[in-house]
């Protein structure tokens, strides 16, 4: 099983989970094909997912786990809003959508207000420099 690569500024964030709703995240398989998604640190109820284990809900991806070559956390954010748009944005302007090595085929929108903090806005400058 492969481990998350942490490519964030935000170095310490096991230190302080309790600070995150979740991540945004980038797995590349060893063929070059690519998948952005997000995952919650947290469950509604409080409870820490199994995120480190977790492997996408992508079927080309949890159908073939040894052809994983990265894992990658890509942004950390606060709230379920920031990391929704964070995510649509990133299969955006990662062209996963649309880039025959693009795995995504859907994604959730981000619905109402969007609430970001300083850290979650910093957080989504790093990622659109990424693809620009």
């Amino acid at each position: 099983m492969k481990d998350w690569i942490n490519s964030t500024h935000l170095k310490d964030f096991e230190q302080n989970l309790k600070d995150y709703l979740g991540f945004i995240y980038e797995i590349t398989m060893k063929d070059g094909r690519y998948y952005v998604g997000r995952k919650q640190f947290w469950t509604s109820k409080g409870y820490q997912t199994k995120w480190k284990e977790y492997n996408s809900t992508s079927k080309t991806i949890l159908d073939n786990p040894d052809e994983i070559a990265t894992k990658e956390i890509i942004g950390i954010f606060s709230s379920k809003s920031a990391m929704r748009y964070a995510e649509a944005a990133c299969i955006f302007w990662s062209d996963s959508y649309l880039n025959p090595l693009g795995l995504n085929w859907s994604f959730d929108s981000c619905k109402g207000t969007l609430k970001l903090t300083e850290d979650d806005s910093f957080q989504l400058q790093e990622l659109r420099t990424r693809w620009s």
